[in-house]
Order: structure tokens, then C-alpha cells, then sequence
């Protein structure tokens, strides 16, 4: 069924007049008639009592009106909720994050972005950064919140977050940051800026942490072995910030030697959206306390 014949005969129905429809679709009345001698033609059927000389619908013209006028009410509709999103800029953002930025991080961080911009929705994927990347490079994803990653790919765009200092935390207080070394150190394996933080310790005062822990993966599952008494570790201050507010990890040591940031990486062809530079403009403004 053709949806250009519909609409002509459905005006025609509901104004009951040929002319009165032609003048609301902007074309001549005689155009009005063969279009809908066509449609009749391609329905097999009569819309029209053409023995009368007002304008009266047959048993299937009633029938059609009916659903014609549903079908109008809906698109209708759709238009008056699309004109208001546009209305409202309503978009909706993918954001993807690794487990070190997103779980830490992005609680708190997207409750304040949804009280500033109650237009934009989003969904959050957490994932491997590896994952990610293909991710944000197929299109599947809009953002990523990653912990800093040296980056070459032409089609990306970097925006590197304050850089803070890697803390030595623990569930204990110390009077001497030397008496830490004698408690377990809970260790990340591969990474950089862990090993450099717990060198720059060492050789300041002159120590070793000599029972270490190794644990690769799930950030949480560190942080609640230190919660326990476990162990200690050094983490960036983003990651554990919120631990550290709620008192339930204390800060032993700020190693201001070694800092880490956090980066937002999009593909260069979805800079100029709008929910995108706002996204931006707020994170980069967003200060963890």
C-alpha cells in the first residue's frame, strides 16, 4: 500500500471534501481525484459512494479511514516527540571504561553530569581496555574513561585528565612509614607506574618491601583485600579517593614522585557532536576531591 495514496484519501475522508483535502495537501482538486482513482485501481476496491453527492465512504473506505487514522494519529505523534527531543538536544551517549577509572570514578561523576544535563542518556560498558578500544574504533561505543595509555591511532583523540599522585593506603595506621614495610604488599603485575612508585619509596627511605602479594584483575577485589587487613598497596589517589573520604582506607604515604592520569578517548569523527563536547567540557571541569 502506498502511503502517498493513503494520506490523500485519508484527508479526503476526513474533511469530507475533495477540495478541502487538495487545499490542505497543496495540490489541484483534479489531481486529488486521480490520485485517488489510482489508489482504488491498486486496492481492487471502491473507497468512495460516487452515487451520492456528498462525500460518503463504502464499507472498506469506512474500514481503511479507521486505520488510516491510526496510522496519521502515530505519525503524528512521532513528529511532536521528535521536534521535542531535538527541542530538548536529548541524545545518548556509550561510555566505556576500564574497572580502575570506572568503578572509583564514575558513580558519583555521572549522577553530576545527569543533574546538569538531564537530556543526555547513557549506557556504561566497563571492560578490558584492549576490549575497548576495538569497541570505540567500531563504532560500538562513544567514549572511553581509560587509566593513561600511551596512544598512536590517527583516527583518535586524546584528552588527558589531571594527573595525581600514586598513595601507599592501608586499613592500619603508621607511625613510621618504615613499619609498612613489614606488612604484605599487595603488587598489580604490568604495571609501570606501580613498580616506579614502589622504587620511589624504597630508595627514599632506604627500605624494601620484601613479602609482596601479586593480584591481576578485578581493582575491588584488591581494595576489599586491603579493607581486610590483607595486605597494603599503592594505587593511583583517583582510584581510591572515595575509600580514603569514607575512612576506610588510610592514606600511609602520597608518592608525589609518580603520577598517573586519567584519559578520555574519542574518534576525531565524533568531536563536533554536541552531547560529546559537553561530556567533555564536564569531565575536564570535574574535580575528585
Amino acid at each position: 500500500m502506498d502511503l502517498h495514496y493513503l494520506k490523500i484519501f485519508y484527508e479526503v475522508a476526513k474533511e469530507k471534501s475533495f477540495t478541502k483535502a487538495a487545499n490542505k495537501l497543496f495540490i489541484n482538486q483534479s489531481a486529488v481525484s486521480i490520485q485517488i482513482r489510482k489508489f482504488e485501481d491498486l486496492l481492487n476496491t471502491k473507497l468512495f459512494d460516487r452515487s451520492s453527492k456528498k462525500i460518503k465512504l463504502t464499507y472498506i473506505g469506512e474500514i481503511l479511514f479507521k486505520m488510516a487514522e491510526d496510522i496519521f494519529e502515530r505519525v503524528n505523534r512521532a513528529e511532536k516527540e521528535i521536534t521535542r527531543i531535538i527541542g530538548l538536544d536529548r541524545a545518548r551517549l556509550s561510555i566505556g571504561a576500564t574497572s580502575v577509572i570506572g568503578e572509583p570514578l564514575l558513580p558519583k561523576l555521572m549522577k553530576e553530569f545527569s543533574k546538569k544535563y538531564e537530556e543526555i542518556e547513557y549506557d556504561i560498558v566497563i571492560g578490558e581496555k584492549k576490549w575497548l578500544l576495538k569497541c570505540l574504533l567500531e563504532g560500538d561505543l562513544d567514549i572511553l574513561i581509560i587509566d593513561e595509555e600511551h596512544i598512536t591511532d590517527s583516527n583518535l583523540e586524546v584528552i588527558t585528565i589531571e594527573k595525581m599522585p600514586y598513595v601507599l593506603v592501608s586499613s592500619k595506621v603508621y607511625d613510621r612509614i618504615e613499619n609498612a614495610g613489614k606488612d604484605p604488599l599487595i603488587t598489580r603485575k604490568s604495571i609501570p607506574n606501580n613498580n616506579d612508585a614502589i622504587a620511589a619509596i624504597e630508595d627514599k627511605y632506604h627500605m624494601i618491601f620484601e613479602n609482596k602479594i601479586q593480584v591481576s584483575g578485578n581493582l575491588e577485589v584488591i581494595k576489599g583485600m586491603v579493607r581486610e587487613g590483607i595486605g597494603n598497596v599503592i594505587l593511583p589517589y583517583y582510584s581510591v579517593y572515595k575509600e580514603i573520604e569514607n575512612k576506610e582506607l588510610n592514606i600511609v604515604y602520597r608518592i608525589n614522585e609518580v603520577k598517573d592520569a586519567y584519559q578520555v578517548v574519542i574518534t576525531k569523527d565524533k568531536k563536533h557532536l554536541l552531547q560529546i563536547i559537553k561530556f567533555i567540557d564536564f569531565i575536564e571541569g570535574y574535580k575528585i576531591s
